[in-house]
C-alpha cells in the first residue's frame, strides 16, 4: 500500500495546491454535464396501461395454462404472447372486486376506503391526486380511452381518447384510431394512455363464439355445471377472445410506429367476472387478477413472480420505473425491486374490502379480507342478514344464473342448492386454504388448528382498517355519502 501511496504523494507535493483545486472542480463538472447530457438524452419511456372489465383472472390464457386447476377453455394468442415477453404477476390482487372501486385505487394508489370512492359508483374525495397529475407533472401526455367509472373530474383529468364502446359494433370496445392518434401525436413528448376496455362485462354480445362449444367447454369447479350456463360461458369466453384481438391491436400500433422498445406495456384485468363467488366478493376469483409488464431490455421475458402485490401499488412502481419518486401518502409501495430481481418478495398480506349497498338490489353486507400466500381470512360483518345483489334477485323466479341453479337444485342438484345458499347466507368467519382450495370451496374456520390462523390474520386486519379509517358496518351504512349521481342505495 506504501509503494502505491508514494508516486501520487510526491507528484501533488509539485503542483500548487489551488491548481489542484481548480483541476478537481474543471474534472467534476465535465463528468456531471456528461451525466446530465447522457440522462437528457435518454426518453422516458411510454407506458400503456390496458385494463379489461369484469374478467376472471384464470380465463385470460398464459394464467388458464399455467395450473391444472383453470377450466383450460381461454384462447388469447396475443396475451400468451405478451406474457412471454415479459412477467407475469400470478399473485397480484384489487383490494375490491367491482368496477369503479377498482380503476380509482388503481389510479391513485390508495385504498378504497381511504380515497374515498369505496362504494361502487363512488367519488374520491376532492384533492386526491390521480396518475393524470404525477405523470402530467412529469411532462407526460396523460389520455384514457374506454370506459371511465371514476369520480370527479378534478381528481382524474385525463385527456379524453378514442370512445366508449359498451355494444357490439366498433372494432374495439375504446376506439382504436383515436388511440393510434394519441401514441404518434409528439414523438418528442412521452405518453401514458390508459386503455379500458368493455370486455368482458355483460351482456356479452361481442366476439366469435363459433370458437368455443358448449357441450365441450369446461366448467370451474365452485360454478354449476347445467347448460344454461354452458351456454353463458360460450358468450363469455366469445368476449375474452375479443378483448385478446383488441390487446393484439394496441401492439400492432406500437410495433407499427416503432414504439415497442421505449414502452411499458401492462395488461390487467379488473376484477372478476359477472358470476356467483367472483364480483363483489373477496374470493379469489374476485380479488385476484390477471397482471404482466413488457419492458424490452429492461424486464426478463418470460418470467413469472409470485410475490403479492396490490393495485395501490402500480403508481408508485411505474413512477420508480420512470425515475421519479413515489409521492408521499398514498398507500401503494412500489414493487420496482421485484421487476428487476423476480425472486424478491414484497407484500406480506393483502387486503380486500365489499361493499354492497350502492349495487343494484343491493343489502348492506360489508365484507373484508386479509390474505398470503397459504390462508385467507373473510370477515361477514353484518352475516346475520342476506347478501343481495342483481344476481339473486332471479333466484326465487328462475332467472338468471342462480335462478338457473336453483331450478337445478329443485330437479335433485343438492351441490346447486348448497352454493345458492352460500350466496346469501355467510358465517361471520371463513377461512381457506389457498394452496390446498385455491378456489375457496372449502371453509376450514372451525377445524382443528385453525384458531391459530385466526388468530394471527384478525388483528392485523382490524389493523389495515384502523389506519384506513374503516369503521366496518358503519362505514357500509355512509356509502350513499360517497356515492355519484348513480345510485342504489336502500
Amino acid at each position: 500500500l506504501e509503494g502505491r501511496l508514494t508516486p501520487m504523494k510526491s507528484l501533488t507535493s509539485r503542483i500548487n495546491p489551488a491548481a489542484l483545486i481548480t483541476m478537481i472542480f474543471v474534472t467534476g463538472v465535465f463528468w456531471c454535464n456528461a451525466i446530465l447530457a447522457e440522462t437528457a438524452d435518454t426518453p422516458k419511456p411510454n407506458i400503456v396501461l390496458f385494463l379489461t372489465d369484469d374478467t376472471n383472472w384464470f380465463d385470460i390464457g398464459p394464467y388458464d395454462r399455467l395450473y391444472d386447476y383453470t377450466p383450460g377453455n381461454a384462447i388469447t394468442p396475443n396475451l400468451d404472447k405478451l406474457a412471454s415477453e415479459g412477467m407475469m404477476f400470478t399473485s397480484a390482487f384489487t383490494a375490491t372486486a367491482m368496477c369503479s372501486p377498482t380503476r380509482q385505487q388503481l389510479y391513485t394508489g390508495i385504498y378504497p376506503v381511504r380515497n374515498g370512492a369505496y362504494p361502487n359508483h363512488g367519488v374520491a374525495y376532492e384533492g386526491t391526486k390521480s396518475i393524470a397529475h404525477y405523470f402530467g407533472d412529469m411532462g407526460y401526455r396523460v389520455g384514457l380511452a374506454g370506459k371511465g367509472h371514476i369520480n370527479p373530474r378534478s381528481v382524474y383529468p385525463f385527456e379524453k381518447v378514442g370512445e366508449d364502446i359498451k355494444g357490439e359494433s366498433g372494432l374495439t370496445t375504446f376506439g382504436i384510431e383515436g388511440v393510434e392518434e394519441f401514441v404518434k401525436q409528439d414523438s418528442k413528448q412521452p405518453f401514458f394512455i390508459i386503455i379500458a376496455s368493455n370486455n368482458s362485462h355483460g351482456p356479452w354480445t361481442r366476439g366469435d363464439r363459433s370458437l368455443y362449444n358448449a357441450k365441450t367447454i369446461n366448467v370451474p369447479s365452485f360454478l354449476i355445471d347445467t347448460p344454461q350456463f354452458r351456454n353463458d360461458l360460450v358468450r363469455y369466453y366469445a368476449e375474452i377472445s375479443d378483448l385478446d384481438n383488441e390487446v393484439g391491436l394496441v401492439d400492432d400500433l406500437l410495433d407499427q410506429h416503432n414504439l415497442v422498445d421505449n414502452t411499458i406495456f401492462v395488461f390487467a384485468s379488473e376484477q372478476g367476472a359477472g358470476m356467483p363467488f367472483a364480483k363483489f366478493t373477496t374470493y379469489d376469483a374476485g380479488l385476484k387478477t390477471a397482471f404482466i409488464m413488457r419492458w424490452p431490455n429492461h424486464i426478463e421475458s418470460d418470467t413469472r413472480s409470485d410475490a403479492l402485490v396490490q393495485y395501490v401499488d402500480v403508481v408508485p412502481t411505474l413512477m420508480e420505473a420512470v425515475g421519479q419518486a413515489a409521492p408521499s401518502g398514498i398507500d401503494g409501495r412500489s414493487f420496482y425491486p421485484v421487476i428487476k430481481d423476480n425472486s424478491r418478495e414484497h407484500r406480506d398480506y393483502v387486503y380486500g374490502v365489499q361493499t354492497t349497498r350502492n349495487i343494484i338490489n343491493g343489502s348492506d353486507y360489508p365484507i373484508r379480507s386479509i390474505r398470503d400466500k397459504q390462508h385467507k381470512l373473510i370477515v361477514n360483518l353484518l352475516y346475520q342478514s342476506e347478501f343481495s345483489n342483481g344476481g339473486t334477485a332471479g333466484i326465487s323466479k328462475g332467472r338468471g344464473m342462480l335462478g338457473d341453479w336453483q331450478k337445478a337444485g329443485l330437479a335433485g342438484n343438492k351441490r346447486a342448492l348448497e352454493r345458492v345458499s352460500q350466496v346469501t347466507k355467510r358465517p361471520l368467519m371463513e377461512l381457506y386454504d389457498v394452496l390446498q382450495d385455491p378456489f375457496e370451496e372449502d371453509n376450514i374456520a372451525n377445524e382443528i388448528g385453525s384458531q391459530q390462523v385466526i388468530d394471527r390474520m384478525l388483528p392485523k386486519l382490524i389493523a389495515w382498517m384502523d389506519q384506513q379509517g374503516d369503521k366496518g358496518a358503519l362505514t357500509e351504512l355512509s356509502a350513499c355519502e360517497r356515492a355519484a349521481s348513480f345510485k342504489a342505495c336502500p
